[in-house]
């Protein structure tokens, strides 16, 4: 199998990991605009906030990366290993402020198993560079990663629209009652 066919093959997948991923950072980010107030106020839905913005980023690079014509793949895997570097470096620095406000300990796990894969799939690629394991590697990870931050982002929005209620339902008894909001 010659390294054209290969990317050709993996074509589709990456094209939809890419759409999917950047569609869903900008709900996530509409979601975030629309009520920041209850997102910014609880940390663990900043946590939150930022692990669902960053991972649909690096979906999005990830796919770019994979989608990169088969003459290029030495650079590819190089990018690889730099995002994989770079994302390592920002995402356990995460960790421990994720695991400090209290986020559910097995998303946390499978974050921290997903962290070293595009690193391992960029070593992988230039070790055998005909394989189709990095592809394959970082297409598993990519769908786990995809669902894992689904789940992450409906619990951030579904937090932030009932805080918007909650304090909209708030906002009138304070207004109708001046000297309630004077105390």
């Amino acid at each position: 199998m010659t390294d054209q066919v290969l990317v050709q093959e993996w074509q589709p997948f990456f094209m939809t990991l890419a759409g999917a991923s950047a569609a869903l950072a900008g709900l996530v980010f509409v979601a975030m605009s629309l009520h920041p107030w209850p997102i910014l106020s609880n940390p663990l839905m900043r946590a939150r906030a930022f692990a669902s913005a960053f991972g649909f980023l690096l979906g999005v690079a990830w796919a770019l990366i994979m989608l990169l014509p088969a003459r290029t793949a030495p650079v590819g895997s190089y990018l690889l290993i730099a995002v994989g570097i770079g994302e390592s470096s920002v995402l356990v620095y995460r960790q421990f402020q994720v695991r400090n406000v209290g986020m559910s300990v097995a998303r946390v796990v499978v974050a921290d198993i997903l962290i070293p894969i595009p690193f391992l799939a960029g070593i992988m690629g230039l070790l055998l560079p005909r394989s189709e394991a990095p592809f394959l590697l970082l297409a598993i990870t990519a769908s786990v990663a995809l669902f894992v931050l689904f789940f992450q982002s409906w619990t951030l929005v579904l937090h932030s629209v009932l805080g918007a209620d909650e304090a909209e339902r708030d906002e009138p008894l304070s207004s109708s009652n001046p000297q309630a909001s004077k105390t």
